[in-house]
Order: C-alpha cells, then sequence, then structure tokens
C-alpha cells in the first residue's frame, strides 16, 4: 500500500536569458529557495532527481547537489523533453509513496537562451524574419490553429486573448521571463513566426531553474505549519495507435487520472498545462473535458480561464509569458499551485479558493505526464 505524498516546499530561480548564469548557481537557488520555503536542511534531503534536456548541460542533478554540499544523496537525471521537469517529480513522488525514502527533491534546470553575438546586444529568443525557424513545431501548431478555426470557427482574437491573459498573469510573477502585460492589438502586430502565429502566440527560449521538495505526509509537521498539498494522482502515457501525441494523447492520460481519483475536469480549481503557443490552451482545455470539442474559444471569451473565472489556467503566465526553459517548466508548475494554494501569490492570486488543482506536461517525442494535487 503507497503512502500519502505532500509538497512542503518550493523555490525557482526566475526564467530568462543569462548568458552568465551557471547550472550550479541557478540551480543552488532554487534548491536553497525551497528548503527555505519547507523549513528544512539540505540533509533532510535523501533523493534527489534532476530534469534537463539541455544539449550542453551534463549530469546537472550532480553539479547541484555537489555544489549544496555532499551528504550522499541519491541522484537521478531525468531527460523528458518538455516533460523532463515533470518526469522528475513524478519519479520523487514514487519514490516517497514507495517508501524508498521520506523526503525527496524534484527539480528542473537548464541552459536554452540564445547568446548574444556581439558585447551588449540582447539576446533574441525568436526566429528573424527570413531565417530557418529555430522551432518547427510551431509550424505543426500554427496547422492546427488552422484547422481548428476552419473547423469550429475559432477566431485569432480568440487564440490573441491566450497571449494576452499569460502575459497579464505574468507581468505580477516576479520569476516569469516576461513581465509586462500585453494588448489585444500588440498580439496581432507583432512580427509574424508561421501565419496565424506572430511571436506573442509563442513561448520564448530561455534559462532557469524551480525546485520542489516532497515528504511522506506523516512526517510533513516535523518541519511546517503551513498548507502541503497531497498528490492524489501521477499518471504518465505515451503516444496511443491513433499517432497523436497532444490532443488524443492528453484526453487519454486525463481520463485515466479522472478515473483514478474519483474526480472531473468541473472539479479543477486552477489549471497548469503546455501553452507553448496559444493554440494549446484552447486545445487542451477540450481535450481535458472542460469543454466539448471546439469550445475553448468560447471559454477565453466568457472569462472562465481568468484569474477571475471558473477554471483558471496557467496562473504563473503559462510557458508563453513565464517561459519555457524546458527542464524546470514541469517542477515550476508544482510550485505556482503549491503558493496559490497557500494564497501567496500576490496580485496573481485566483480569486477561488484553490482546492484541487492540476499540471499538465507534454513532451516531443510523445509523452504526457499529469499531476493532481488536492489542499
Amino acid at each position: 500500500m503507497s503512502r500519502e505524498v505532500v509538497v512542503i516546499g518550493a523555490g525557482l530561480h526566475r526564467y530568462g536569458s543569462f548568458p552568465e548564469g551557471s547550472i550550479p548557481a541557478m540551480g543552488t537557488e532554487a534548491v536553497r529557495n525551497a528548503l527555505k520555503d519547507a523549513n528544512m536542511q539540505w540533509e533532510d534531503v535523501q533523493e534527489a532527481y534532476c530534469g534537463s534536456m539541455g544539449k550542453a548541460v551534463y549530469f546537472p542533478g550532480h553539479q547541484i547537489c555537489g555544489a549544496m554540499g555532499r551528504t550522499g544523496v541519491a541522484i537521478t537525471n531525468v531527460e523528458n523533453a518538455s516533460a523532463s521537469g515533470s518526469s522528475a517529480f513524478r519519479e520523487a513522488y514514487l519514490a516517497i509513496a514507495s517508501g524508498s525514502c521520506d523526503v525527496a527533491l524534484a527539480m528542473g534546470v537548464d541552459k536554452n537562451a540564445l547568446t548574444p553575438t556581439k558585447p551588449g546586444e540582447k539576446a533574441d529568443d525568436t526566429p528573424a524574419e527570413g531565417k530557418p525557424l529555430r522551432f518547427s513545431p510551431v509550424m505543426r501548431f500554427a496547422q492546427m490553429a488552422k484547422n481548428h478555426m476552419q473547423t469550429y470557427g475559432t477566431t485569432v482574437d480568440q487564440l490573441a486573448k491566450v497571449s494576452v491573459k499569460s502575459h497579464f498573469n505574468a507581468s505580477f510573477n516576479p520569476y516569469a521571463q516576461y513581465q509586462k502585460a500585453v494588448t489585444l492589438e500588440e498580439v496581432h502586430n507583432a512580427r509574424m513566426v508561421s501565419d496565424p502565429l506572430t511571436v506573442l502566440h509563442c513561448c520564448p527560449v530561455g534559462d532557469g531553474a524551480a525546485a520542489v521538495i516532497l515528504c511522506a505526509k506523516e512526517v510533513a509537521r516535523k518541519f511546517t505549519e503551513k498548507a502541503c498539498p497531497t498528490v492524489i494522482g501521477s499518471i504518465l502515457r505515451s503516444v496511443l495507435p491513433d499517432g497523436d501525441p497532444t490532443f488524443s494523447l492528453t484526453r487519454h492520460t486525463a481520463k485515466l487520472l479522472y478515473e483514478k481519483t474519483g474526480t472531473g475536469p468541473e472539479d479543477l480549481d486552477l489549471i497548469e498545462l503546455h501553452d507553448a503557443f496559444t493554440i494549446e490552451e484552447i486545445l487542451y482545455l477540450e481535450a481535458l473535458g472542460l469543454c466539448a470539442p471546439g469550445e475553448g474559444g468560447r471559454l477565453i471569451d466568457e472569462g472562465v480561464t481568468a484569474l477571475t473565472g471558473k477554471h483558471p489556467i496557467n496562473s504563473s503566465g503559462g510557458l508563453l509569458s513565464m517561459g519555457h526553459p524546458i527542464g524546470p517548466t514541469g517542477v515550476g508548475q508544482i510550485a505556482e499551485i503549491l503558493w496559490q494554494m497557500r494564497r501567496e501569490c500576490g496580485r496573481r492570486q485566483v480569486v477561488k479558493k484553490v482546492n484541487l488543482a492540476m499540471a499538465h506536461m507534454v513532451g516531443a517525442g510523445g509523452v504526457c505526464i499529469l499531476h493532481l494535487l488536492k489542499k
């Protein structure tokens, strides 16, 4: 019989472009912040899992843990594309649930921002006009947006409103890569990347780190009196026979999660989901069962996904504005859920009480991970 597992603390290093920032420096900042949040010492951590996908990042978990101090902690590095951090969190959760340890650290770190080519020149995180696209997925999601618009009548305004909401939320997030609100007109008039997606429909690349500490529920009160949400569900699935790595895979994974936990989409008070492109939020609203296929744009129009709405989406700013350093992204989602449940998010605080929240992440190659946390 598995043990109940709670999230007890979280810490981040801001997402963005940090040419001088090293893996150990960013990682240890996030870990120290998480330890402080959990009222723990580094020596309390028994196992550590680190998600990363950077091409020039070697054994990041060992680098970070070594910099924190050699304690003999068990270290495992995890790579699972955009879901690397989510996978690290899942491994930490499973380690505690199985009885392998009482306290585990899940972290993610990466360096993906483009380096300035001249002294003082700002690093660009988007493809320049006329140059090859850095991310081929943008063309695939642009086509998915066109298909959704043609099939269901989804509008460019509805897509752009996803970006406006995202940047608004991130403007109140001190860890976000983008901290400036944008207007609908600015989204429409931004440089076109792949029609109908302008650059403000697309997430940036960047650097950053995130860490969360999990522990067995029965030992949490040894460290803190703060609310510590319980992980009541963790599901990982790969591509189904239909070959769809996005909508169909998310729908299938969500169905399994709802069945396992006895919950439904109507119960969700907050969702942090994968929104590398604006169309994804609309697609995943539908795949998660929050509305029927083709109705995602309507939910955006009606404010259902806003901080004041029934089902707030990406209060952190999401991948679009919080940023997507890859390794830390899924871990950062859990941090946001923890802080929202504790009502520690200041001006981006969700208005309603957050008692049940979902973290959703997909990864290239075809993987979907869903975590469900209950206060």
